[in-house]
């Protein structure tokens, strides 16, 4: 596995889905990523204002704080409003899309069922 070096890219996983959260470690690890991750949006908030991330895939439904609620303060810091954000959920109906693509500046939206751990990683570095 590549292990990330000190200049590397940073990468923060918001999602409560363990299993997921570390197999999307694992593979951004060994793409050479350095990768921090949070069970919710409180907790990703704060690491966003912490570790300053390249890149942030989110999830939307999550306990403590949803993903649209984070992004939408994560938004009014000066600071992150060109972070990328790509939300990576399930709960993919069009309106969802639309909203927090149009109101919260997500800059990509991927359905977890439809996307493969490639794909995703394809789409972060596409943004980085």
């Amino acid at each position: 596995m590549n292990e990330p070096t000190a200049g590397a890219k940073k990468v923060l996983i918001i999602e409560d889905e363990k299993r997921l959260a570390d197999a999307l470690e694992i593979k951004f690890r060994h793409e050479g990523f350095n990768v921090i991750k949070a069970e919710n949006g409180q907790t990703g908030l704060e690491l966003i204002i912490s570790q300053n991330p390249n890149v942030v895939l989110l999830d939307l439904m999550m306990p403590v704080m949803d993903g649209k609620t984070m992004l939408k303060k994560l938004r009014e810091f000066p600071q992150f409003k060109n972070l990328p954000v790509i939300v990576l959920t399930n709960a993919g109906d069009v309106d969802n899309m639309r909203e927090t693509q149009l109101y919260y500046n997500a800059n990509a939206f991927l359905i977890k069922s439809n996307t493969s751990p490639d794909q995703i990683v394809a789409k972060v570095k596409e943004l980085t």
